[in-house]
């Protein structure tokens, strides 16, 4: 017999249990899931098991922005990914929690997929797990590398934040959201990344810009924290807006205008968005960049971020789950 059904208090610490992870990895997964209940990025009525007479035999949580009251993506999904039956659990799973979760689900779920295993979801069998995901009719919409960065540990003072003699900073309650929209659907023109292209073709441009700049307002910042820079004649160069995530501060959406690229000035930008994070007391901070943008990447290599992982965002229209 199997069976579907949310989670009850008392069976939390079988949830966390399931798979059988060193009880380090238990202990961060339990750690994370406690923030993100509190910050209102997940819901315990949100997480499911999957039983097989009796025994749990899978999970899953859904996730969201904080303050969303429509999930967006899975989270701490875990199968028997090696056994053969397992698409076909994968998708009775996922259709059963899909009916449960009805009207509290966007109709395109994501999942990311991180390699090498790391906090805090420690996925494993990611090959296996590949072959499920496209065998449900999931696709890649992005392929990231990802980047951190961590303060000096023998750093007391907090960084310069100078501004540079070519660079004015202005913030956004100087310059006001539609300066701000106006900057992201430009810097998105010439875009490296497959998925802001994407939204710019099927949404267009404008209204891309609009609702990253909304997505991003989601997340924890400060309105100073987000600024727009000019070269001293006042043309516009690019933006900045740092953020801190339910799970870590991020350097969230950064970028140079096309015309104005090639003159160093996104090394100034991220070592201005860094900053800011650092003031605001952050010492760990990451961020990611489409495979495809290399000089983003190498501009993260030369701020002293290195790169820890990278990540596979795989998306399934619900209504097309096969």
């Amino acid at each position: 017999m199997t069976t579907v059904r949310r989670i009850h208090p008392e069976d939390l610490p079988a949830f966390l249990a399931y798979p059988d992870h060193p009880a380090s990895v238990r202990d961060d997964i339990a750690a994370y899931l406690d923030k993100m209940f509190t910050q209102g990025a997940m819901r315990q009525d949100w997480c499911f098991v999957l039983e097989v007479q009796g025994e749990i035999a899978g999970r899953l949580a859904f996730w969201t922005l904080p303050g969303s009251k429509e999930a967006t993506d899975l989270v701490l999904w875990e199968l028997p990914w090696k056994e053969t039956e397992c698409p076909s659990l994968a998708a009775h799973f996922l259709r059963e929690v899909f009916t449960l979760m009805a009207g509290n689900l966007t109709e395109k779920i994501g999942y990311v997929l991180d390699s090498p295993s790391s906090s805090p979801q420690w996925q494993t069998d990611h090959q296996e797990q590949r072959n499920v995901l496209e065998a449900l009719g999931f696709r890649i919409s992005r392929e990231t590398n990802r980047f951190e960065w961590h303060a000096p540990i023998e750093a007391t003072a907090i960084p310069s934040n100078k501004t540079h003699d070519s660079i004015v900073y202005r913030t956004l309650p100087e310059v006001g959201e539609a300066a701000f929209v106006d900057a992201i659907l430009r810097v998105s023109q010439f875009t490296h990344d497959q998925q802001i292209t994407e939204e710019r073709l099927k949404k267009g441009p404008r209204t891309q810009a609009q609702e990253m700049f909304q997505d991003l307002q989601h997340m924890k910042y400060e309105p100073e924290w987000w600024q727009l820079a000019y070269t001293a004649k006042n043309e516009l160069i690019g933006f900045l807006m740092p953020t801190v995530s339910p799970t870590f501060a991020t350097i969230g959406y950064i970028g140079v205008l096309p015309e104005q690229r090639g003159h160093g000035y996104i090394d100034q930008l991220l070592k201005q968005a860094t900053d800011v994070l650092v003031q605001a007391g952050e010492t760990y901070i990451r961020a990611d960049t489409d495979i495809k943008n290399t000089p983003m990447a190498k501009a993260f290599l030369r701020a002293g971020y290195h790169q820890f992982a990278s990540r596979q965002e795989f998306t399934l229209d619900r209504g097309l789950l096969l």
